[in-house]
């Protein structure tokens, strides 16, 4: 009867699904006739209400109904609605598919009489159900719009402007975060290998899905973007239906098949994920009609592509790749027209100028003839989403963690380690709350998993025996980790932790209640651990009470080990934190029950009491914990306590009278003596009382074992208990006698107990007590008397909480169990290496044993190490293996750190040695081979996870292991071990490159992994120049060779840019490597013959045709590939090679059978709106490389110029043009400055990280100069690696930093060689300032900085007028001088290298912008660098080396530009230092600075360059001034070194001192300002005893006596003036040593000279020239050389006689000379 009804179900259904395809139909009467066929059966009870609104489809399709030209049956179908409204379900599928808004748009347009119909099912709608519907779940299907022709427009012509109410399922659904991927379509071919691979895989044939499954894996995979598999889900069925295929009891091979295909795709998914969430290949075009052919262009530029014959002849058979013919339209880059065609200059020559886009909806372009016969809409309605795949894949993964393989388990939780992710991408938190159908079923398959995750967690945690093997015991705790770890991250993921107690079944609430009593489940992964008690605390708090009851005893138990240790120690102890630990340990007696701990804390309350100065704060809180345990509730503690504490006085009895009064007074407090009177002598335990009455004797009788004072502190605690004590006067036994002894009036003096009046009072108490038989004499005399009441319980007894049932609750017993043995050995490690050898033995089985060997991750590794390097067995090492790869895969799922990871203990253990027999020698057999996957597996999860430093060493291991095998008598390999393995395994890849003629002969999954791996191994720099015996150069040929084989085969030879994905994972990867490739060679290849290498052979055409030269014709279809990456790597390819003039060439000539040719096709590539940004900057990447090829400005050049690109022919007209202005024209036609402002003003600021990977270097043109060859090789990561993650801000294409950075090098091009119509058009179109409103890119990239920086800098230099001083500009300003800020003695060479030239960039563009307009920029400048000054100073010296390490580098290769850059290096640190200068203490660092960074020898090599520009020399010697300013290393490293001559006709000398006496010696032209920092240069230097002697030597004084003077009575400010104080000033730096001295007087005629000088009554050098001489007389052995000399003047010898004297008015004269000098110097 059920099969019945279900088959009756499915019968319903199907009739319905099949009506509701119907309702779609275009044929009006098909429409009408399934609509009353739906409504008659209805209306007959052959179909209710209830079946109707099961089927989503019907919803959209009757209110789709609206939208057709014709639209009858208006009533009856609204009426279907509004009865499908009033059903729960039937208003929420309403709700979800937007009939609110359609309704609300409709209702306007038809007949009043229909719009209350439309009413009512607003009413219904907005009704709020009661509770949720009750209708088992449907399948989910995901949003997709529907097209439509629009009823409104036809029926309604007066509101044609009204936006066309359009059905589209509703995007809204808050429970999915990602729904499903873009339609891809599939061509026939595809669609056939998929239905054949599904059918294999149906096979009853094993070996047949065996073979199917490896295809699907290591090919097909690859090949189809992975969204493919789910948009056609037969595959994934089937591959599903293998996890549960069993084989006597026991797991199929198949299943490990299946299991390795859903894992290859769970990372193919995320890796699609992530590569649609990427700003830089966000597109919008539309796959697969826009990415094939002319109709990929935009909608706007698509409106006027056409020749100006609109015939059936626009579409012909072209040639998609030379040789190739195929059916292609025309304009799409690969028409067949040559470049000497007819056609209009809006045809070929340049693309099309954007028309405006119609606002009305355009009709689909007619598909190729292979994507045909396929009902997309249909296939689309069947597709999984990404949340419901992975639900599916977890649901039918899980019951295979219940075998008993632990390699199943592991290769079982790697896949739900990828379906965890995916969950987590798709599924939002909403879907606990939510009530569509898509949450509601979303929420029960969930459910179901984690309760079936409970259960497998409780079934292996039960599962461990004793009874068990040690490998079974070892299996199932594994598992149980596994499990339980996977299942806290799901709910990590998934389930927010206040929403447990909702959702969490009970199975599953009970499984982590288990995890949360794990002790070594809680070390091991203490955050795991942490998230399970959250979620128990919310799910259910009487066992999370349990836990945390367990937990305190647990913390006690601990704190009562750690008591023992601390009192046992030696030494000084803690007591304050002795005593809190005593306390807590004494609240875990019920479950240790460690009786030594009594005796510790009843010796420390006796030790504490025994000192008078003793805290008293310590003594109360020890006399607490006393009381506690003498009136404690277990009896075996409160015995002992007894016991301890009569022990002590019995030792103290055989003391000096001095020693018991110390040792007792612990027990002399009233306190004490009333806790033992009133309840240790009655106590039912007759071993408390026993000793509780004799603890009392002992005291009542130690009056003369006592001191008095301690006697006296007895009888006043005693006297409150004398009372009790009372109670058990009798003359029978010892304590009796002694009570009544208390009350004897004959005790002597001292000797009493108490006072007369104590003693009365006894007596009288005494005396009731024995007449209590006679009543009248007890009540019947009135007597003043009252009898005390004392406590019934001990008020310091403590009331134990219950802990039976923690006793009785195994895993609670067990988890006490550890953590008393891990504390009492100080760890697990401790109690692993006692073996559980203890006092107590509270763990002595076996299985607690190998529980805790394995949950400690230290011995459970080793224990691994050890079984793999003791193996004997394949098994055995299997096992290990398996073991230590779920210890990694453990890691991964719980996100430990690295520190903490089992990868960091494993590195600790010699585990080399344990797995490298199994790699030296060669697999023999089928086991071996196995095997060897096993361990080459875990070394791939090991080094991916938690990278780190100490990974090095591990590599090394590695490489070398491998070199060795290679190189066998190679010595010394360890010491570059990346460079040759790279290269070796480039060789061996090579020889697997190895192709037959044919493509069908190829070895598919051989050659998809040989390519994926060879683009990572050619992603390295110098991957090819460690061959040992083989050149780089012929390497990379074979490689060039080898990989255009494969284009030829795999693209070239299947059509070009063919629709099939099949082979797209070879050519994308061929591609890619080819991108590394070109790179390389670059860099190995210092002439452009390599580029014609890149051209395939000669092949003969289809056609017959004569054989032609492909050139780099293959390149050109792979630009417009289907797959983004594809294009985007092609376009770098072409970029790469373009940077030289052959590969521009090259690339022209390949395209001259392009309308257009190559400039058309990259322009129509750049300006593609719909187009990914990272496939835009590639081709802007080309046109900046096509800007540096030297073009014609006009045609008579045109004549003589061999590059004629690009051309302009109109056909109409006959004029054309070439060079410049066909240029011009083509930027002007296709309106690029618009574009790029449109790309300007919509780029995507999302992301905020520094880029440091550098982009592919284009050629560059600065100021009309052809820039050299770029040096750095290496290619963009983003193609070796997977995309990075970012957010989609809309459904268009997004303009990335990435993009603009390219836009910017192409019009810093532009503005080189088209320079004023690109700086009208600039302005025109507000590119400047748009530029500037991104001021928040800069801090994102330092590449786009160093671009902006350069075209920024070349429209500086190009207008003056510039708005660079407005205010929209100084945020900008500000963010770049911040950028010079930024740490980087941290960075690594390349970021360091990145940093530096975006230094340059800046400081450049700064120096520009205040050269050409200081006034207007200055200001702004200024204020930016006040707000970062303080920063950029304090970084001065790290800045300094990082600049001169850098100059270094460039100085070594001698190249022109990077020289230049080294100039504004050193202006840089001119300015540091120059502005440092002026502060206190700061300028001896700073030169400090320059002298270890060899400043002199930096400025000794640029100083050719220096002497081409007065500005630069200037800073030089303005930084030399400074360098040599009190500062003697200085002075002889500036005359020391040489130059060479780099420049013809330069006179240069071999010093820098002799260059700058060069420039002093010459004739000083007027306001020479290099004139005079050279003479003040010379004066510093001439402190210096090495400068002296070049100055002697070089005879350069002697053109002091040939300087014209000047005339007596002159201005001071006459020409002459000025060079007379420069050379006197270096006089006196000269005349300040004695060597100087005779220098002077050397120089026949210069003391003449001086003092003819000195006696000029308006000479204002008169105080320098007296200096001057005083320091030549002030030695005395120069005087009779003045004298002699015939100067016997007074003056002479006045000034002689002041010298003598040491005038104090000279010397204040000379010290405020001295202080004017060096301030200056300064």
């Amino acid at each position: 009867m059920t099969t019945l009804k279900n088959i009756q179900k499915y019968l319903v259904r199907k009739y319905i699904f099949l009506q509701c395809k119907l309702l779609r139909h275009s044929l009006l009467e098909i429409r009408v006739r399934a609509l009353k066929n739906i409504r008659s059966k209805l209306d007959h009870g052959l179909i209710a209400i209830p079946d109707l609104v099961q089927e989503r489809m019907l919803f959209v399709f009757l209110l789709e109904w609206f939208n057709f030209p014709e639209v009858p049956m208006q009533e009856e179908v609204l009426d279907l609605i509004g009865a499908l409204s009033k059903h729960p379900t039937g208003a929420q599928m309403l709700r979800e598919v937007g009939a609110v808004d359609f309704l609300t748009q409709l209702s306007p347009n038809v007949d009043p009489r229909l719009q209350t119909i439309v009413d009512g099912i607003f009413d219904q709608l907005f009704h709020l159900p009661e509770a949720l519907p009750s209708c088992p779940p449907t399948t989910s299907y995901e949003p997709h719009s529907v097209p439509s022709l629009g009823y409104f427009q036809c029926s309604k012509p007066k509101q044609t402007d009204a936006p066309t109410p359009r059905v589209s399922f509703s995007t809204s659904v808050r429970c999915l975060k990602f729904s499903v991927f873009p339609w891809l379509s599939l061509n026939t071919t595809d669609r056939h290998i998929l239905s054949s691979n599904e059918s294999s895989l149906r096979s009853d044939n094993h070996n047949l899905v065996r073979t199917t499954c490896e295809l699907l894996r290591d090919v097909i995979m690859q090949d189809f973007p992975a969204e493919i598999f789910l948009q056609r889900p037969s595959a994934v069925q089937s591959l599903l239906s293998l996890l549960g295929l069993n084989v006597d009891g026991d797991v199929s091979y198949l299943t490990f098949q299946a299991l390795a295909c859903l894992e290859q795709l769970c990372r193919n998914l995320r890796s699609r994920l992530r590569f649609y969430r990427d700003p830089s290949f966000c597109s919008a075009k539309q796959d697969p009609v826009s990415q094939n052919s002319s109709i990929s262009y935009p909608q706007e530029v698509r409106a006027t592509q056409h020749s100006g014959v609109s015939s059936p002849e626009e579409i012909s058979t072209r040639p998609s790749v030379v040789g190739r013919p195929v059916q292609r339209v025309r304009g799409d880059g690969q028409d067949g027209d040559a470049a000497s065609s007819s056609g209009s200059s809006s045809q070929r020559g340049a693309p099309p100028r954007p028309a405006q886009q119609s606002p009305l909806p355009q009709p689909h372009p007619e598909l190729p003839p292979e994507m045909e016969a396929e009902d997309s809409l249909e296939l689309q309605l069947q597709q999984w989403s990404l949340a419901r795949f992975a639900v599916v894949t977890v649901e039918h993964a899980l019951p295979l963690i219940r075998t008993e393989s632990l390699k199943v388990f592991q290769r079982v939780l790697e896949l739900l380690a990828e379906a965890q992710g995916l969950l987590g991408d798709s599924i939002a938190p909403e879907v606990w709350d939510e009530h569509s159908l898509t949450a509601t079923e979303l929420r029960e398959k969930l459910q179901a998993c984690i309760e079936t995750l409970g259960d497998v967690i409780y079934y292996h945690h039960g599962m461990t025996s004793s009874e068990q093997p040690e490998s079974s015991l070892i299996h199932h705790r594994m598992v149980f980790t596994g499990t339980a770890i996977f299942t806290i991250r799901l709910l990590q993921t998934l389930l927010p932790v206040e929403k447990a107690g909702d959702n969490l079944p009970e199975s599953t609430v009970a499984a982590i209640f288990l995890v949360c009593l794990d002790s070594s489940f809680s070390v091991a992964y203490p955050l795991i651990h942490e998230s399970a008690v959250a979620y128990l605390e919310q799910a259910c708090f009487e066992r999370y009470s349990l836990y945390r009851r367990v937990s305190r005893v647990s913390h006690c138990m601990e704190a009562t080990c750690t008591f023992l240790k601390d009192a046992q120690a030696e030494g000084d102890k803690n007591w304050h934190e002795l005593l809190e630990l005593a306390d807590q340990g004494i609240d875990a007696f019920p479950y240790h029950q460690h009786l030594p701990v009594v005796k510790e804390c009843v010796q420390i309350c006796s030790y504490l009491w025994k000192f008078a100065q003793a805290s008293p704060l310590l003594q109360s809180e020890s006399q607490k914990i006393f009381l506690k345990l003498l009136s404690h509730p277990l009896s075996p503690v409160k015995a002992e306590t007894y016991s301890c504490t009569l022990s002590i006085l019995k030792v103290q009895d055989a003391k000096p009278a001095s020693s018991i009064c110390s040792g007792v007074h612990f027990l002399l407090h009233s306190h004490v003596l009333y806790e033992i009177s009133m309840f240790g002598l009655q106590d039912q335990a007759r071993e408390v009382s026993a000793a509780a009455k004799d603890i009392l004797l002992y005291l009542l009788k130690g009056r003369l074992m006592m001191t008095a004072a301690s006697w006296s502190r007895f009888n006043e605690a005693l006297y409150p208990v004398i009372p009790i004590l009372q109670s058990y006067a009798s003359t029978e036994d010892a304590l009796g006698n002694c009570i009544l002894l208390i009350s004897e009036a004959s005790a002597e003096k001292g000797d009493e107990v108490c006072s007369l009046t104590a003693r009365l009072r006894a007596a009288l108490r005494l005396l009731f007590t024995k007449l209590i038989v006679y009543k009248m004499c007890y009540l019947r005399y009135n007597l003043p008397f009252q009898a005390p009441s004392h406590h019934a319980v001990s008020p310091y007894c403590s009331v134990l909480p219950p802990y039976s049932d923690l006793l009785s609750l195994k895993p609670a017993w067990e988890a006490l169990q550890i953590t008393w043995n891990t504390a009492w050995h100080s760890g697990i490690d401790g109690l692993l290496d006692c073996c559980f050898v203890t006092k107590i033995k509270m763990i002595t089985d076996l299985l607690a044993a190998v529980v805790l060997r394995i949950s400690n991750l230290k011995s459970g590794l080793h224990d691994c190490v050890s079984k793999v390097r003791d193996a004997s067995s394949h098994s055995t090492v299997t096992f290990a293996m398996t073991r230590m790869h779920l210890y990694l895969l453990a890691d991964r799922l719980a996100l430990k750190s690295t520190a903490q990871s089992n990868k960091t203990i494993l590195q600790t253990l010699s585990w080399h040695n344990a797995v490298e027999r199994f790699l030296m020698v060669r697999p023999a057999c089928r086991q071996d081979e196995r095997l060897l996957v096993d361990i080459v597996s875990f070394l791939n999860t090991f080094f991916k996870q938690n990278q780190s430093e100490l990974d090095h060493q591990d590599l090394k291991w590695l490489l070398e292991l491998l070199l060795n095998q290679v190189f066998i008598n190679k010595p010394q390999i360890c010491e570059v071990l990346s460079g040759p393995f790279a290269s070796e395994l480039s060789l061996r890849l090579l020889q697997c490159l190895r192709l037959s003629d044919a493509p069908c002969f190829y070895g598919l999954p051989s050659l998809e992994r040989t390519l994926r791996t060879m683009a990572h191994v050619t992603a390295l720099p110098g991957w090819s120049t460690h061959t040992p015996n083989m050149e780089p150069n012929t390497l990379c040929l074979k490689y060039l060779s080898g990989l255009l084989e494969v284009i030829s085969s795999f693209y070239v030879d299947l059509g070009g840019n063919s629709m099939s994905f099949m082979g797209k994972g070879v050519t994308k990867n061929a591609v890619i490597c080819l991108l590394h490739l070109s790179h390389e060679m670059m860099k190995e290849n210092k002439n452009e013959d390599w580029i014609s290498l890149w051209s395939l052979g000669r092949e003969q055409s289809s056609d017959g045709q004569s054989a032609a030269q492909l050139g780099l014709a293959w390149l050109i279809p792979l630009w417009v590939d289907r797959d983004p990456e594809v294009r985007c790597a092609s376009l770098a390819v072409g970029a790469a090679l373009s940077s030289l003039e052959r590969g521009c060439v090259a690339l022209s000539e390949s395209c001259q059978n392009i309308s257009g040719g190559l400039w058309a096709t990259v322009l129509n590539i750049l300006l593609e709106r719909q187009e990914c940004s990272m496939v835009r900057r590639e081709a802007a990447f080309i046109l900046q490389n096509l800007l540096v090829m030297p073009m014609p400005a006009n045609a008579e050049e045109a004549k003589e110029c061999a590059w004629q690109s690009p051309c302009v022919h109109d056909e109409d007209s006959g004029l054309c043009l070439v060079g410049l202005p066909a240029l011009q024209a083509l930027l002007y036609h296709c309106q690029f400055f618009e574009s790029v402002g449109q790309m300007v003003k919509s780029c995507y600021m999302g992301r905020h990280a520094f880029t440091l990977s550098p982009p592919p270097p284009p050629a560059n043109v600065t100021q009309g100069m052809v820039s050299t060859r770029p040096e750095h090789c290496h290619s963009d990561s983003a193609f070796t690696q997977e995309s990075h993650p970012g957010g989609m801000t809309e459904p268009a294409a997004i303009v990335t930093p990435h993009l603009l950075l390219a836009v910017c090098g192409l019009l810093d091009n532009l503005l080189a060689v088209l320079p004023e119509f690109s700086l009208s058009a600039l302005k025109q179109n507000q590119i400047l300032e748009n530029m500037a409103r991104l001021e928040r890119l800069v801090l994102s990239s330092v590449y786009y900085v160093q671009s902006l920086c350069k075209f920024l800098q070349s429209a500086a230099v190009h207008s003056e007028d510039m708005p660079f001083h407005r205010e929209i500009f100084k945020p900008l300003l500000n963010n770049l001088i911040s950028i010079l800020t930024l740490p980087v003695a941290d960075l690594d060479a390349q970021a360091q290298g990145a940093m530096l030239n975006t230094w340059a960039d800046v400081l450049m563009l700064l120096a520009t912008l205040l050269h050409r307009n200081q006034a207007a920029v200055g200001p702004s400048v200024g204020v930016a660098l006040g707000k970062h000054w303080q920063r950029f100073s304090g970084d001065t010296h790290t800045h300094t080396k990082v600049c001169y390490k850098g100059w270094r580098q460039a100085n070594g290769k001698g190249r022109q530009k990077e020289t230049e850059d080294c100039v504004e290096r050193m202006k840089h640190i001119y300015a540091e230092l120059h502005l440092e200068s002026v502060k206190t203490g700061k300028i001896l660092s700073q030169q400090a600075v320059a002298t270890e960074l060899r400043l002199a020898a930096v400025l000794m090599a640029l100083w050719p360059w220096f002497l081409l520009d007065d500005l630069t020399m200037t800073a030089a010697l303005e930084l030399l001034c400074v360098y040599t300013a009190n500062c003697t290393v200085g002075h002889s490293s500036g005359s020391s070194g040489s130059v060479q001559p780099v420049l013809p006709k330069t006179a240069v000398t071999n010093s820098l001192m002799h260059g700058v006496m060069k420039l002093a010696s010459q004739v000083a032209p007027d306001n020479s300002s290099i004139h005079s920092l050279a003479f003040s240069l010379l004066a510093n230097l001439a402190i210096s005893r090495d400068c002296k002697g070049v100055l002697l030597k070089s005879n350069f004084l002697q053109h002091f006596l040939s300087l014209p003077m000047p005339k007596a009575g002159g201005r001071s400010s006459s020409p002459a003036a000025e060079p007379l104080f420069l050379w006197l000033k270096l006089l006196l730096n000269v005349s300040f040593g004695e060597d100087g001295q005779q220098m002077i007087l050397r120089l026949r005629g210069a003391l003449e000279l001086l003092v003819g000088l000195a006696q000029s009554k308006h000479s204002s050098s008169k105080p320098t020239i007296l200096l001057i001489l005083h320091n030549i007389c002030f030695c005395s052995a120069n005087k009779p050389k003045v004298l002699a000399n015939g100067m016997s003047t007074g003056f002479t010898r006045f000034y002689i006689l002041m010298v003598d004297q040491h005038c104090f008015l000279f010397f204040f004269l000379y010290t405020k000379c001295i202080l004017v000098v060096l301030l200056h110097n300064s």
